[in-house]
């Protein structure tokens, strides 16, 4: 691949300047994910900027999850976009602090869309990260506990059966808060074998390609999970 075409910045911040150009290099695909920056000398007058602008951008790139810089081997581009959203996301979280009805309802909104999807695009793989956290939650039916991480897991292999990317990010970006939806339930009102049978349900609608059937039995799951947060006393 020929080396991108990297424009000098001319912009009041410059720091806001560097950023905007390796987003440009990435829309124009002028530089791909995994690909390597210049080192920060070279970059700096490709720039036309001074080195400790472009140091401070690379930081903030790699705070937002854009880069991955480790010490001594420089700069490149994520391989994904995957942690990209999440810390925005989490100070959103933090600043608006969603009632956990909202929280739940946004999920709600997307996980019956990607059961329909995953229904309709699963892989064999994709299948085969499902039933492993789906065993775990059956022996966990039994013993009435270790629900909790199996179940997130059983969710993300779903969202990324769906084979919609940025879905499958907002999903994983969601995923912490999520987690501690499942926990905030009190085990005294959990259901632990309807919970294992309605998560099957799901599974075997997306191995048959039901896209319908994988829809509603996920609608199912969240109206016992809203039944479950009325008894906990976290909803109205």
């Amino acid at each position: 691949m020929e080396a991108a075409a990297i424009r000098a910045v001319r912009r009041s911040s410059v720091v806001d300047g560097v950023i905007d150009e390796i987003k440009r290099l990435l829309r124009s695909r002028e530089m791909a994910a995994g690909a390597r920056l210049p080192g920060e000398r070279d970059l700096a007058r490709r720039l036309g900027v001074s080195r400790p602008s472009v140091r401070e951008a690379l930081q903030t790139l790699g705070r937002m999850g854009v880069l991955d810089t480790r010490h001594g081997s420089g700069s490149q581009i994520a391989a994904s976009g995957s942690n990209v959203l999440r810390t925005p996301l989490e100070f959103l979280l933090a600043l608006d602090r969603p009632s956990i009805a909202d929280l739940h309802e946004t999920r709600e909104l997307l996980e019956v869309h990607l059961a329909g999807r995953a229904a309709r695009h699963r892989t064999a793989a994709d299948l085969q990260a499902m039933a492993g956290p789906l065993a775990e939650l059956k022996a966990g039916m039994a013993r009435r506990a270790g629900f909790i991480d199996p179940d997130a897991r059983f969710h993300r292999a779903l969202a990324a059966a769906a084979h919609h990317r940025l879905l499958e990010r907002i999903m994983t970006c969601l995923h912490d808060q999520i987690v501690l939806l499942m926990d905030s339930v009190k085990p005294d009102v959990y259901d632990h074998r309807a919970s294992y049978l309605i998560h099957e349900k799901i599974y075997r609608a997306i191995e048959r390609r039901q896209p319908g059937r994988a829809r509603r039995r996920m609608t199912e799951h969240h109206d016992m999970m809203t039944d479950e947060l009325r008894k906990a006393r976290l909803i109205r």
